[in-house]
């Protein structure tokens, strides 16, 4: 996928702003509904709008983060800090710790490795990555199954590979496909000297493969 003048783009900005309001809304409805529940017989209600809020507030604090760094990029202002990072550890970490633990474990696959494999990363920039990807795939997702991730690590890059099967797609004009996160997330991976290719095959279901070099100038 092309990045060329993305961020000329209004579309990245409305489109935040629109899983913003969305995310607000949900979660209002879901305070809403717990103080309809209050004091009524309705068991496990109250534990599932919680439960809601709880997800509603981990992509919230995702989706501020997405806000900061397009602004940074918009300004001129994104300092891109690459060093060498334990990629195991690192991918275990954010597999692991909260708040993403209980959306990310469920639906990731880290291979055991052997050895250390170091990677020259900027470690917010991939996070960004990973965590996009995510949420998009569970955004576009059927209700009845979960999106798939998949680290792997070959000889000089690591591999992310996103599977999911979408909830709609318009083969006319590729609107699943054509989305600014998308864009967003070829230049998180551009940045890295990477690439990144989406795929929709037969039945909706859509393949994402992301291959980042391990060192600069390593992948052509």
């Amino acid at each position: 996928m092309s990045v060329q003048n993305f961020l000329e783009d209004n579309r990245l900005i409305e489109d935040i702003f629109h899983e913003l309001k969305s995310i607000v809304a949900s979660i209002l409805s879901s305070v809403e509904l717990i103080a309809l529940y209050d004091g009524k017989q309705v068991e496990g209600r109250i534990t599932r709008q919680t439960e809601a809020i709880k997800s509603q507030v981990i992509e919230l604090d995702f989706q501020l983060q997405n806000v900061r760094i397009v602004q940074y990029m918009l300004n001129k202002r994104f300092a891109f800090n690459r060093k060498q990072t334990s990629l195991h550890l690192f991918l275990n970490q954010l597999i692991r710790d909260e708040p993403y633990d209980k959306v990310l474990q469920p639906v990731t696959e880290l291979p055991a490795v052997k050895k250390v494999i170091d990677a020259y990363i900027d470690e917010f920039v991939i996070r960004q990555l990973v965590l996009n990807l995510y949420f998009w795939m569970n955004r576009h997702s059927t209700s009845h199954q979960l999106p798939k991730l998949l680290f792997s690590f070959e000889e000089s890059y690591f591999e992310i590979r996103g599977n999911f099967y979408a909830n709609y797609f318009r083969d006319t004009d590729n609107e699943l496909l054509n989305q600014p996160v998308c864009y967003l997330m070829s230049y998180m991976a551009a940045l890295h000297e990477g690439s990144f290719d989406l795929v929709m095959e037969p039945g909706k279901n859509v393949n994402v493969v992301v291959r980042i070099p391990y060192k600069a100038g390593g992948l052509r």
